[in-house]
């Protein structure tokens, strides 16, 4: 072969080796998905357990009553909780409550369902409670059926119980101590 020749294909070889390779470019696609759920915040929290709705305080009085009664002192404060939710039909209701069978001796008057604050020392002494949905007591919460709205406010759904021993019969046997109870509150959306 000549010379000549030879130079210019060795030269071309060597330009064409010194030359980046041809980038190759891939393409696809990542799939992104979100899937929400009803929610609702009560008391302005979106927590599904262990919720505090408040408290039926029925406070301190002396052993030889005859009637008492006390109002729900909401989580955080006044006298309600508040439910806000995503879907319009919730339910709220309550479920039952810790002592809903009659300890061994009961001072006041049992309601339909049986509700009892049971003395924490002697779980043999029990008071007998109701809870109601107006302060007027006529309407008794049972459990499994949905308590009414108390009021709306700023998109809030405010809902608040009432307490009622009665029969206390202004009785010297009851046994001075603490009484208590837990009541079950769902709220269903």
């Amino acid at each position: 072969m000549n010379r000549k020749l030879l130079y210019v294909l060795m030269s071309g070889t060597l330009v064409t080796a010194g030359l980046p390779a041809q980038a190759v470019t891939s393409s696809g696609t990542i799939g992104a998905t979100l899937t929400l759920t009803n929610g609702c915040l009560i008391n302005g929290s979106p927590s599904q357990n262990g919720i505090n709705f408040g408290t039926l305080d029925f406070g301190t009085h002396p052993a030889t009553f005859s009637q008492l009664t006390t109002q729900l002192t909401g989580a955080s404060g006044g006298n309600s909780f508040g439910i806000q939710c995503t879907n319009a039909s919730y339910t709220v209701q309550v479920t039952g409550n810790t002592n809903s069978t009659a300890p061994g001796t009961v001072v006041g008057t049992p309601g339909t369902p049986g509700r009892y604050l049971v003395n924490t020392v002697d779980a043999t002494k029990g008071v007998a409670y109701s809870i109601y949905s107006d302060s007027g007591f006529s309407n008794v919460i049972t459990n499994n059926t949905d308590i009414p709205r108390a009021s709306t406010t700023g998109g809030v759904d405010n809902y608040t119980l009432y307490g009622r021993i009665t029969g206390g019969g202004d009785s010297v046997s009851v046994v001075p101590g603490t009484y208590t109870d837990t009541i079950n509150v769902s709220v269903t959306y």
